[in-house]
Parts: structure tokens; C-alpha cells; sequence
């Protein structure tokens, strides 16, 4: 029997060369939590292409949808490739001064896999692939949301928040 990550790496991996479509695949990313000053942004992306982002901070929200195209869809899927956070191992700790947290998970609902991580943004030092990846996903958000959410910037090194 293969290993949940490998079954999700090779999942992905058929989407992305043409093999095998999206549907059943599901990403979740939030970032930041009720002691952040910044809020909490959740992004969603559905294997059908839908994209649903939104972000809360005290008494405001703000809620977007989006249906990627084909071609976005996979693009979305080669960079979670390029940028396998599923391989990432940070170590459960506390919250360091001013840090955010943030929890990426993928699944594949058809084949009832799933891989999750919760990190902090400091980890992102230790661990390339996360930067990188938050990076993209940072862009995606400001890009979906034309800059109305205030992101951590995970481009600078040893970022508390």
C-alpha cells in the first residue's frame, strides 16, 4: 500500500501532465488567526475550478469567488507541485513573538486521501519550499482580491508577522 503523500504527489502529478482531471481535488490554505492584526485569510480551491477567498478581521469581511479556467486550474496544481509542501516537516511549537499561523491541506475527496501542515511563519526559514510556495499563494490572494487584503510577506527572511 502506498503512502498518503505519495498517493496525493502522484495524484497531482497525472493532473498536471493531462493523465487524470481535477475533479475531487480540494486545497485549503488559512492564514492568521484572532490574535492577528492582519485578520484571517482563507483561500479555497475546488477541483472543479472554483476558487473561494475570504478574509475577517474584527467587525470586517470580505468574501470573493472565482472560476479558474482550465489552463488556471492546472497551473494552480503544477505550482503546488513545484512547491510540495507536503514534504515540509515543521516541528509543533508555540507561537513566537508577532508570528502568523497559517495551515495549508490538500485532498483528493475521490480517493478519500489527505495531507495537512500547520506551520508559522517563521518556519518558512527553514523550510524553502513553504516561502516559495506561500510567495505564490500571497500573489494569487492580491491578485484575487486586487490588493484589498493585508498579507504577511513572506519574501523577507525571519518574518514574525
Amino acid at each position: 500500500m502506498s503512502d498518503p503523500i505519495e498517493l496525493l504527489e502522484r495524484r497531482v502529478r497525472a493532473v498536471t501532465t493531462g493523465e487524470r482531471g481535477t475533479s475531487g481535488l480540494h486545497f485549503f490554505c488559512q492564514i492568521g488567526g484572532r490574535y492577528d492584526d492582519k485578520g484571517i485569510t482563507t483561500l479555497q480551491v475546488s477541483g472543479s475550478g472554483w476558487a473561494l477567498l475570504s478574509w475577517r478581521a474584527v467587525e470586517e469581511a470580505d468574501m470573493y469567488n472565482f472560476q479558474f479556467d482550465q489552463d488556471e486550474i492546472e497551473r494552480f496544481y503544477q505550482m503546488l507541485l513545484d512547491y510540495p509542501f507536503w514534504r515540509a516537516n515543521p516541528a509543533r511549537r508555540s507561537r513566537r513573538d508577532g508570528e502568523v499561523n497559517v495551515h495549508l491541506r490538500l485532498s483528493d475527496q475521490i480517493a478519500g486521501t489527505c495531507n495537512g501542515i500547520q506551520f508559522w511563519t517563521g518556519d518558512v526559514d527553514e523550510f524553502a519550499t513553504l516561502r516559495e510556495l506561500m510567495i505564490n499563494v500571497g500573489q494569487l490572494i492580491d491578485h484575487l482580491s486586487d490588493g484589498e487584503i493585508p498579507l504577511v510577506d513572506f519574501s523577507s527572511k525571519s518574518i514574525p508577522a
